[in-house]
């Protein structure tokens, strides 16, 4: 790994120090693996996404859709991006609320 900064001078990433004598050990690392599946359907000048997130066994679903307007050329890689995305930004306010009530709470967002 490199990471350059913004004078363009590429520095080797700094290693975290050695353990001493008494201190805590690093925590174990842990990885996890979610799976997103999306379903697009296209009809005429609508795109819709049904987008389905498993987060480790918490399953949240979005539903969103493009719509071309007429007066457009037709170009359905454009509704696939706009629906996808609109559906990965609810997926997105979905984790966020979730977080914050296993955070905070229930009552407070």
């Amino acid at each position: 790994m490199v990471i350059v900064r913004a004078d363009a001078a590429a520095a080797a990433p700094s290693r975290p120090p050695a353990a001493t004598a008494g201190a805590e050990e690093p925590a174990v690392r842990t990885t996890k693996d979610w799976q997103l599946s999306l379903h697009l359907v296209e009809e005429r000048d609508t795109t819709r996404v049904h987008a389905v997130l498993d987060a480790g066994g918490a399953v949240l679903h979005s539903d969103a859709y493009a719509r071309r307007n007429p007066l457009d050329d037709p170009a359905p890689a454009v509704g696939d991006e706009f629906a996808v995305g609109r559906a990965l930004i609810d997926l997105g306010h979905q984790l966020l609320r979730a977080g914050t009530r296993h955070a905070t709470g229930p009552t407070e967002e």
